[in-house]
């Protein structure tokens, strides 16, 4: 299979990895074009289609933390996260469903905000991206229980944050 077709194959995955990162639309074409520039120059050994996924998820996940440090961004990417993903998610046509599910964000963002890279990064992964323990395992180079772990502990900070701001779900 030609590199170009896998890469297209792989677009939309990539595109939510990079908003659920909290990187713009616009920041995000340019990082996904170098993700391209690098797959062209340096093709990975990647034998099947699985492993050039991993390996194009791991390059864009690098290119975004370039572009945090870059522009000393990590305290605002946080809060960016959740704001771009409510935009791709339909908004309720009741007010006061979409109070609630406005509150619901800022709580989550200002919790992502708060959480480690290490727990953030996953969590993002799992549920934007809907990768499974051992995709992101081989993305992040961690270990499948690793990753679970991690997940695990997110969820607690995350439902003890929107528990003590009173939302129960």
């Amino acid at each position: 299979m030609q590199l170009h077709s896998i890469f297209m194959g792989h677009i939309g995955r990539l595109r939510r990895l990079v908003v659920g990162m909290g990187i713009s639309a616009e920041d995000g074409e340019d990082i996904l074009q170098d993700v391209y520039i690098e797959a062209v120059k340096r093709p990975p050994n990647a034998r099947n289609d699985h492993q050039m996924q991993q390996w194009l998820m791991r390059v864009t996940v690098n290119r975004c933390i370039l572009e945090f440090r870059r522009r000393k961004r990590h305290h605002r990417a946080a809060s960016k996260i959740l704001e771009q993903w409510a935009e791709l998610e339909p908004s309720s046509k009741r007010p006061d469903k979409q109070a609630i599910q406005t509150e619901e964000i800022e709580a989550m963002m200002q919790c992502l905000s708060e959480m480690n890279e290490s727990i953030r990064l996953p969590l993002i992964m799992k549920y934007f991206c809907g990768l499974n323990s051992n995709e992101i395992g081989g993305i992040l180079e961690l270990e499948p229980g690793t990753v679970r772990k991690r997940l695990y502990n997110g969820r607690i900070v995350l439902a003890g944050t929107l528990l003590r701001k009173g939302i129960k779900r």
